[in-house]
Parts: structure tokens; C-alpha cells; sequence
């Protein structure tokens, strides 16, 4: 379920959480989540301890691809 936060400065999924480090995928692009709660795209290499967890890239759909020609998707 997609919601506002209580205090209104963030819209969440209620059903998506973020996945532990173990299970992050080696040098690909992903989301990952910082020690001071922030996410960046970026890539693990597996030794760093600045990443509290990780997310998969969200997929772009059809009918936003349609209104840029040529989008390079990374589905």
C-alpha cells in the first residue's frame, strides 16, 4: 500500500522494505541505504560497512517509456 507519511514529507510503500546487505548483488546498480538513512544509487563491492541495506531498481512501464524515444531500460 502507498501512503504519506504521518508527518507528510515522504510517500512510502507500506509492503516494501529494504533487503539486508548479505543479499546484495555484487558491482550492479542498485539502491542502496545509508548509515544516515539516505538512499543513493550506487553499487556494492561487498566490503563496505557505510550501507545499512539495499533495494532492486523499480521498472520503468510501458507508457512511461513511450514518452521518451529511445529510453535506455534497465528491465
Amino acid at each position: 500500500m502507498i501512503r504519506e507519511t504521518a508527518d507528510k514529507a515522504a510517500v512510502v510503500d507500506t509492503e516494501y522494505y529494504w533487503q539486508p546487505m548479505s543479499t546484495c548483488p555484487l558491482s550492479r546498480k542498485v539502491q542502496l541505504l545509508t548509515t544516515g538513512m539516505v538512499a543513493v544509487y550506487g553499487q556494492y563491492d561487498g566490503k563496505s560497512k557505510s550501507w545499512l541495506g539495499w533495494a532492486p531498481l523499480p521498472r520503468i512501464p510501458e507508457e512511461i517509456k513511450r514518452e521518451v524515444p529511445n529510453v535506455r531500460s534497465v528491465d
